[in-house]
């Protein structure tokens, strides 16, 4: 830790569950954080710090509602927690879990990085506001365009995949609401 600067946490269940690469999300870090934010902002995104931070805030809040999830059952959660699980889920799937195999998925540039997070954020905002709107989180979870997010890793042409994807998503979110 003090010459690397970084924790990565490895984790046997997600290894199990075959969830690769099978690094801890909630006990990793990186004390690199203040050096890299600027050189991020300037090239990637100004709103990458906010971003990044929206993810790890909702995959620290999936790991707390697991705990309830365990006890009483997914149905049990309202339906705004159930939606934090589905966002959640994919940005497990979507983003943490990748392919070392795949000629595309073995690596992800900052600006891919940024853009996969910015699809998956825009389905949270949109299916909050479906939500609000009176959608189901059943309707919510059955939009086509939905399951697309986990494979946006893949994508050769990912700007132009992730472009249309938050386009589909938003128009079929805006319809329930």
């Amino acid at each position: 830790m003090r010459i690397v600067k970084t924790f990565w946490a490895l984790d046997a269940s997600l290894a199990e569950r075959r969830h690769f690469p099978a690094i801890n999300w909630n006990e990793s870090y990186s004390l690199y954080r203040n050096q890299l934010d600027p050189w991020l902002c300037e090239n990637v995104a100004n709103d990458w710090p906010d971003v990044r931070q929206w993810a790890v805030s909702t995959l620290a809040e999936e790991t707390k509602l697991q705990e309830i999830v365990q006890l009483v059952g997914k149905d049990a959660l309202p339906e705004d927690q159930q939606l934090i699980l589905e966002v959640a889920r994919y940005l497990r799937e979507g983003f943490l879990q990748q392919n070392a195999y795949h000629d595309v998925d073995t690596y992800s540039e900052p600006r891919k990085t940024y853009l996969i997070f910015k699809a998956i954020k825009t389905f949270n905002d949109e299916a909050f506001k479906a939500l609000t709107g009176g959608a189901s989180i059943e309707q919510i979870q059955a939009i086509k365009s939905a399951p697309r997010l986990n494979r946006i890793g893949t994508a050769s042409e990912y700007e132009e995949f992730i472009e249309q994807l938050e386009k589909e998503i938003t128009n079929q979110l805006k319809e329930l609401y």
